[in-house]
């Protein structure tokens, strides 16, 4: 699993970002085969997945996401996109996709939050297995609840890193934002899926409090928000 998180401007192609962005390391087999022209023996792995509906059909994304209880829920346009704490710190969002019509072995999935008045996006991108439903799709994760505290099963998704919040000109919490999710398989299809979002800071208690510091418009990196934050500066 490969990660990269980015500042950008959203004037730039989100399809191009992920592009322009090499790999930190190589993917093992598990995780992406090498294709050489294409051919279907080239992309023999070991992961079990395979194909996902018809090679000749336009691929098909459906936005998922992860809430606080690590339930896997579907996102559509409008709807609530929970900000959560992670196992490396500040706030993220996890968001994940059902695909058909695309390759589930070695996918690049990448993610990314943007500010409708700064134009300034967060992003990460990740290389995952799709995990073969039964009616054919291929899904992020790995069943219908994820264990949020689990950094190798948070990689099976984008995990958005939106807080501490130096990008934003708003709070990261209820106020609309703009979810874009590109997926590019290992043959390189690729699909785009935009839907307006509201960020919600989702766990209770204090670590809602620590969310709400942290995400707010104008957070200074260092500023105490809690024993819970996850950044430097934070009470011990």
């Amino acid at each position: 699993m490969i990660r990269r998180a980015l500042i950008v401007l959203a004037a730039t192609p989100l399809l191009l970002l992920a592009a322009g962005c090499p790999d930190d390391e190589p993917a093992s087999p598990t995780e992406d085969a090498s294709v050489d022209g294409g051919s279907d023996a080239s992309l023999t792995s070991v992961c079990p997945t395979g194909y996902l509906g018809d090679p000749s059909a336009e691929a098909i994304i459906e936005l998922r996401a992860l809430r606080a209880d690590g339930t896997d829920v579907p996102l559509q346009d409008g709807d609530d996109l929970a900000v959560l704490f992670p196992p490396q710190g500040g706030r993220v969002s996890f968001v994940g996709v059902r695909a058909l019509n695309v390759d589930g072995c070695g996918m690049q999935i990448v993610g990314a939050l943007r500010d409708p008045l700064t134009k300034q996006i967060r992003l990460d991108g990740r290389t995952v297995n799709l995990r073969r439903e039964s009616d054919g799709w291929g899904t992020t994760g790995r069943g219908t609840t994820t264990n949020i505290e689990d950094s190798a099963e948070i990689g099976d998704y984008s995990n958005i890193p939106l807080c501490p919040n130096q990008w934003a000109d708003q709070d990261v919490f209820d106020e609309g934002f703009e979810l874009e999710v590109v997926i590019t398989d290992r043959r390189k299809k690729t699909a785009t899926k935009k839907i307006a979002v509201v960020p919600r800071c989702a766990e209770p208690g204090q670590k809602e409090t620590a969310c709400r510091c942290l995400c707010r418009s104008g957070y200074v990196l260092g500023e105490t928000c809690g024993e819970d934050a996850g950044v430097d500066g934070a009470v011990q």
